[in-house]
């Protein structure tokens, strides 16, 4: 081998280690931020026995996590841009570790729900920069596959997060119970800032300033929307909650206005208003806020179908569900491949698969009453798994090709809060026609059948908008990046 031949493999070699520690790094944090959202859920019981709380309070110490996180995640995305996306990263970790340890060791609900916040808004910070470390970091060839692993990452992160939590709250040694869904995030979170030090910096907007009224007016429209969803089924809906959705209409527009003024002016904006211009960026936003939707709101009461309808334990079902989640995890990174050689027809693929197995789904609800059998279920959410991974991770492909890099964190983080959002749509719409067929948790089982069939039919309709909203999506197959798009070090 000559000796430029031996240094060119030497260099191939070191550029796929750097890539492997970042991933390795980003991935792990995107799992523990996301775990983060739905792991706590399964150690309700458990906290509201050791503290003596109510269903109320144990709201707002989900929704402490739940909130923060979503109104904070385009701030988030942008101080990436400004103060450097390696720095954005290390201090958002080093806060979600911190209040990880902080949520472990409370000695009451108030410190908990603190400790939570905390949590939540230091993965506000930390979560946006995966993907803008993924856009900026990572060799355009191997870009492809960082994506998949991303997106199945997410998957598993979503579904398996309250197996995660179910396990840990039944086998932690040391008695530690609840607290070691939290304890856990410490070791992962020293480990991933360790990592963290490795990551290349990338500063797309280095001396420019944050976007104060934009943070104040987008954070203002954001909780006027999200807090209804997150609370209000809870609450019974209550008038206020029905007020709050309306007045966020309204705030969403004066956000819009005030952002459009800041780029006129030539300041810096919290969100680049000249992204939703481009159709691919805009339909792909739309894409993934419902497919998050369909995600949040069939786990919702597909979990509340097993266990009070059919008397499974959280165990078996979280086994029941896995499937969902290994099946997206595993089309996700050859999904990515697939839609570069055949365009949008394999997005619409996945979602015609989604569709097809959603509907054998309420077949099976049905012939099975609320004793569905295993055998059937298991293969019919895995194919629901594989349709969501032949669309999920493609989008983010195509999206994350038309970012300019000078806003990709920002930009991050409009696509990662448009997903949060979505998730709150689902979680309460779906939940909303499930509860309203079903008449009461006491309901008798033909209530419970009747109620599942009726959000699956929710989802089926919410397949098709996805089918049909790639339509805006383009045809052609997308341009594979080639080495001239890998940052310069």
């Amino acid at each position: 081998m000559s000796t430029d031949a031996s240094a060119n493999a030497e260099a191939g070699e070191a550029v796929a280690g750097r890539t492997r520690t970042v991933l390795a790094t980003v991935l792990t944090a995107a799992f523990m931020t996301q775990a983060g959202v739905t792991a706590v859920n399964v150690a309700v019981p458990a906290i509201q026995r050791e503290f003596a709380v109510g269903g109320a309070v144990m709201q707002w110490i989900l929704a402490g996590y739940t909130l923060p996180f979503a109104l904070l995640l385009i701030t988030g995305g942008r101080l990436g841009d400004i103060l450097g996306r390696r720095r954005a990263f290390l201090a958002g970790v080093a806060g979600f570790t911190l209040a990880s340890l902080l949520a472990a060791v409370a000695v009451g609900p108030a410190m908990l729900l603190a400790a939570r916040v905390l949590q939540g808004a230091s993965a506000a910070v930390a979560g946006p920069q995966v993907l803008a470390v993924l856009r900026s970091a990572v060799p355009g060839e191997r870009r492809g596959a960082a994506l998949g692993a991303y997106a199945a990452v997410i998957g598993l992160a979503t579904v398996g997060g309250p197996v995660l939590g179910g396990v840990l709250v039944q086998f932690a040694p040391f008695d530690l119970g609840w607290r070691a869904v939290l304890a856990v995030n410490v070791p992962l979170g020293l480990l991933v800032a360790l990592g963290g030090l490795r990551l290349p910096e990338a500063r797309s907007r280095g001396g420019a300033s944050l976007d104060p009224p934009g943070v104040l007016l987008g954070g203002t429209a954001l909780l006027l929307l999200l807090y209804p969803l997150v609370s209000g089924a809870q609450a019974g809906w209550p008038w206020h909650t029905w007020a709050m959705l309306a007045a966020s209409v309204p705030a969403v527009a004066l956000f819009a206005v005030a952002e459009r003024r800041r780029e006129r002016t030539g300041g810096l904006p919290l969100v680049p208003t000249v992204l939703f211009g481009n159709r691919v960026f805009t339909a792909g936003l739309l894409v993934t806020a419902v497919t998050a939707a369909l995600v949040g709101g069939f786990f919702l009461v597909f979990v509340v179908f097993l266990q009070s309808g059919a008397g499974l334990s959280p165990g078996a079902t979280g086994l029941l569900v896995c499937p969902w989640a290994l099946g997206t995890a595993a089309v996700s990174g050859p999904a990515i491949r697939w839609a570069r050689g055949h365009g949008r027809r394999v997005l619409m693929a996945g979602a015609a698969v989604m569709t097809a197995g959603m509907a054998a789904l309420a077949a099976v609800v049905r012939t099975g009453q609320t004793e569905p059998s295993p055998l059937l279920v298991a293969p019919v959410l895995l194919a629901v798994g594989v349709g969501m991974g032949l669309v999920s991770a493609p989008i983010m492909d195509v999206v994350l090709a038309v970012l300019p890099e000078a806003d990709a964190g920002a930009a991050a983080g409009v696509f990662t809060t448009f997903k949060q959002v979505g998730a709150a749509f689902g979680v309460a719409a779906v939940g909303a026609v499930f509860f309203a067929v079903l008449g009461g948790p006491d309901g008798p089982p033909s209530a419970h059948v009747a109620a599942m069939t009726a959000a699956v039919a929710c989802e089926i309709a919410g397949c098709l908008l996805v089918w049909a909203l790639l339509l805006l999506m383009p045809s052609r197959p997308a341009r594979v990046p080639s080495a001239a798009d890998t940052p310069r070090k």
